[in-house]
């Protein structure tokens, strides 16, 4: 049969779209999807480089975990994207078949990571609320602490705020009952830090009180990790969705490829 009897043979029975269709869905999906894996690569950087400073408080790894997993999925989907695009342009069916390999599992890692990240950002509050008193009175400036006593000082002077739920909570902890200078509070709980700022504890002193309301820490630092978790979540959600309409293209292109490949010249 002559190529040309062929070509119009296949695209009579190959429904509302042909090869030329979908190789062209396909690139122009991919490169949505290219556009996704750069936006997770980029929230993920920018998580390690600015939002990292409070994970010493936290006593799971999850955060870690998701943060690190959509930038191996963002890292992912740039490398396997050109060989989508290769695979199209080139009508080469090996390539498609090991591009939509890969794009199963970078969807899994990006559901792993949405999963995750919704998951946590419901079962923070209650992680928070025993781990940072705990962290708070046992290891706050003790040795080895260095990385959980430095989040514990720039979380209390970031969100003006002292103790876990009110200042009176830093009474139990080995740092007030070991300190020989008769210290009530950390310092970065003054309003005007500096040194033995805070052997007095008044409220025009430190971060205790505003109005009725006590200025512990936990629901500053729990809406603060909560908002970010839930970008995470989104991202990986996002990027997800736009990866199955990549997926459904890639094996309709490779298959349509298949049966050109096997029809008799």
């Amino acid at each position: 049969m002559p190529r040309q009897d062929k070509d119009e043979k296949y695209k009579a029975s190959s429904g509302f779209c042909d090869l030329s269709c979908l190789r062209g869905l396909l690139i122009a999906f991919n490169f949505l999807f290219i556009l996704g894996g750069c936006g997770a690569l980029a929230i993920g950087i920018w998580t390690v480089i600015t939002k990292m400073e409070y994970v010493a408080l936290l006593g799971s790894i999850y955060y870690n975990l998701i943060v690190y997993l959509l930038i191996v999925a963002g890292v992912l989907i740039l490398l396997t994207g050109v060989l989508g695009c290769v695979g199209a342009v080139q009508k080469n069916a090996g390539m498609l078949t090991c591009y939509f390999v890969l794009l199963a599992v970078i969807f899994l890692t990006e559901l792993i990571v949405g999963v995750l990240a919704f998951v946590y950002h419901d079962s923070i509050e209650a992680e928070l609320a025993g781990d940072l008193t705990a962290n708070l009175n046992k290891n706050y400036n003790q040795t080895g602490q260095d990385s959980l006593t430095a989040a514990v000082d720039e979380m209390q002077q970031n969100f003006h705020c002292c103790g876990v739920n009110k200042y009176s909570d830093w009474k139990q902890s080995k740092f007030v009952k070991q300190n020989k200078n008769d210290l009530k509070t950390p310092e970065s709980c003054c309003k005007t830090r500096s040194p033995l700022c805070s052997q007095r504890d008044h409220p025009s002193n430190i971060y205790r009180v505003l109005g009725d309301k006590d200025l512990g820490c936990l629901s500053k630092l729990e809406e603060y990790l909560k908002d970010h978790i839930f970008i995470l979540a989104i991202t990986g959600t996002i990027v997800a969705c736009i990866e199955i309409l990549v997926m459904i293209f890639a094996w309709c292109l490779r298959s349509a490829i298949r049966n050109e490949e096997d029809e008799p010249y």
